[in-house]
């Protein structure tokens, strides 16, 4: 008796949890691809390519340096005495460091810059994205690039929709 008491409670669970499941609305976003679509994006991206050759021309410049002082060093070195040698090699060495230092500095701007840039562009996808799933309703909104499967049949895509709040074509 217990069994079968164990059994039909079970049952009834698992029809009360498909059914809340079956009422709820759902939904989907490919949110790279909106993303991607927004001109703030795009200007974003814009800038940061500028940004980014800024950086790799402070880096180029000290290159040049370092490449022209080791030429120098190569070239003239057998007729320096041993103190200038040390000076002119430790000046190699200091430009050597200068240069690791600065792409090391380099990536870290680059990295602050972006975050600077993208991280408006993602808020407000977001935020759009949030009002559209709760205008219509919706109870989960998955991402559609990090989901196995989507039944189009059974959820929306809102990738269209977020795109009209947002005024992308």
């Amino acid at each position: 008796m217990k069994n079968l008491l164990k059994t039909v409670f079970v049952i009834a669970l698992a029809m009360l949890v498909n059914t809340t499941f079956a009422q709820q609305k759902l939904a989907h976003i490919n949110r790279t691809e909106l993303i991607q679509s927004m001109p703030e994006f795009k200007t974003a991206q814009e800038k940061l390519v500028a940004y980014e050759k800024e950086l790799v021309a402070t880096i180029e410049e000290i290159q040049v340096e370092r490449n022209k002082k080791y030429d120098e060093f190569q070239k003239d070195s057998e007729t320096w005495s041993a103190e200038k040698k040390e000076v002119k090699s430790q000046e190699i060495v200091n430009i050597e460091r200068r240069l690791q230092e600065q792409q090391t500095n380099a990536n870290d701007l680059f990295s602050k810059k972006q975050e600077e840039l993208i991280s408006p562009v993602l808020k407000k996808a977001s935020d759009a994205i949030n009002k559209i799933a709760k205008a219509g309703g919706y109870v989960y909104v998955f991402e559609a690039t990090t989901v196995h499967y989507v039944d189009e049949t059974q959820s929306t895509n809102l990738l269209s929709e977020v795109k009209k709040e947002l005024g992308i074509n």
